[in-house]
């Protein structure tokens, strides 16, 4: 989990680290440790997002300006002029990721409590243990859990934006669940797992939007639509392996690109290997 310090490292190099991934080509975020750099006001055409990890800034916006710590998470229409830069000029680290616009406008459009928030929230300062243990989640799924990428970041982003939505005083109505449709997609999922079934695929054969999807698929199944997808082809697989077919034959047959995301999966899921499993 990312770590935040009350205090920046005066001595640390300055270091930037940017996320680009084809798979969120609406999302880019960036990682600055130990920055100097001062901004001029500015701004963006996507919705931005920044958490302090260390040191103090200040958060201008328009005329008005407040400092902001570690832990602070900052809010930014797009459009909006604004600018973050280090207090008293020390170093500082943040997080800030830039979303496009017309994309999340659609994926809040999805559920009613934040349906048009973009456009009638404001830009600001939101201080919450919750906002920023979901932008740390994010984080480590940005950096590391490529399989689980994209449902992740919609999570985080939607939850956050559930958090705005309270703190501009708007009610958030709480998620019905439409059991024939969560049922539809788990049958669709079930039919069609040997080849890759993206969310919005699945979101229209339940008539959800994807984050009522993710969300549903957790509660009901305890796992994302990609996990239980995973989960699909190695019980497959099992029966395969059971009735001899080879672990290349068993991969292939269940739409596995390589042996070894086959390998990786199987194991984590049996604790054992495919041949370990065939010996039994």
């Amino acid at each position: 989990m990312p770590h935040h310090d009350s205090r920046a490292d005066p001595h640390m190099p300055a270091l930037q680290h940017f996320w680009r991934d084809p798979a969120l080509p609406f999302l880019e975020g960036r990682r600055a440790t130990g920055s100097l750099s001062c901004y001029a006001p500015h701004t963006h055409d996507s919705f931005s997002i920044g958490i302090v990890d260390a040191g103090h800034s200040i958060f201008a916006l328009a005329e008005h300006s407040q400092p902001i710590a570690p832990g602070d998470v900052v809010l930014v229409r797009a459009g909006d002029v604004h600018c973050c830069n280090p207090a008293d000029l020390q170093c500082w680290s943040y997080r800030m990721f830039h979303i496009e616009h017309g994309w999340l406008s659609t994926l809040l459009a999805e559920t009613p409590a934040t349906r048009g928030l973009p456009e009638r929230m404001r830009s600001q300062v939101l201080r919450s243990p919750q906002a920023v243990q979901l932008l740390d989640r994010m984080t480590l799924a940005l950096d590391h859990d490529a399989s689980e990428r994209v449902a992740e970041v919609i999570t985080c982003l939607q939850e956050i934006m559930l958090l705005c939505a309270e703190a501009c005083a708007h009610d958030a109505a709480p998620l019905t669940e439409d059991a024939h449709g969560l049922g539809r997609a788990y049958a669709h999922l079930q039919q069609h797992c040997r080849r890759s079934v993206s969310l919005d695929e699945l979101a229209e054969v339940a008539g959800m939007g994807r984050y009522q999807l993710i969300r549903q698929f957790r509660r009901r199944y305890g796992m994302t639509p990609h996990a239980l997808q995973l989960d699909m082809k190695i019980r497959q697989a099992r029966t395969l392996l059971q009735q001899g077919a080879s672990a290349a034959d068993a991969a292939y047959d269940t739409g596995f690109a390589d042996q070894s995301h086959f390998h990786r999966a199987f194991k984590s899921r049996v604790a054992a290997t495919p041949l370990q499993y065939t010996r039994r």
